[in-house]
């Protein structure tokens, strides 16, 4: 195994860390919602960028929606732009006015876009929803969640990303 990895642990031993891996683009949707157009991360740059990879009738995105919504809520003022990318897993979750009607429900006030063929989950490697993404303002992924748990740390890597030049 060590020699798999030779330019990381060299990395780490110079105590450099990782180099971080670039965001991928957004690719283009017939449907955002809460915004007049679509959004593209290259010209987010200069932002934090939040993505939340969710789907309207997923549990476990029911409790993370209103964590993402609070985030938006406390640091959109500061820099922080939130995406929520809908990646829908059943035939009735591609129906777009009822996305539309549980945007409304769930409180979604930041920008929407689906991902209908699940294309932008598999571009970033998804495997589970939610999944949820901070990228710098350079475009560099900083961190990477997926599932309910661990907050503080989403929290965390946002603050640490507004905080750099």
């Amino acid at each position: 195994m060590v020699h798999m990895f030779p330019a990381l642990l060299l990395a780490i031993a110079l105590g450099a860390a990782p180099s971080a891996e670039k965001a991928p683009e957004l690719r283009s949707s017939n449907t955002w919602i809460n915004t007049d157009g679509s959004l593209r991360l290259s010209s987010l740059k200069g932002k934090v960028v939040l993505i939340d990879f969710w789907a309207f009738d997923c549990e476990p995105c029911k409790v993370t929606v209103p964590r993402v919504e609070a985030l938006y809520e406390k640091y959109s003022s500061k820099g922080l732009v939130v995406i929520g990318i809908h990646t829908p897993r059943t035939s009735e979750e591609k129906e777009i006015p009822k996305l539309r009607e549980a945007v409304k429900r769930m409180g979604i006030r930041y920008p929407v876009v689906v991902d209908t063929n699940q294309k932008m989950f598999s571009d970033y490697r998804c495997d589970l929803w939610p999944t949820q993404f901070v990228i710098d303002k350079k475009g560099f992924i900083r961190l990477s969640r997926g599932g309910v748990g661990r907050p503080t740390d989403i929290e965390a890597a946002i603050l640490e990303a507004l905080n750099e030049a």
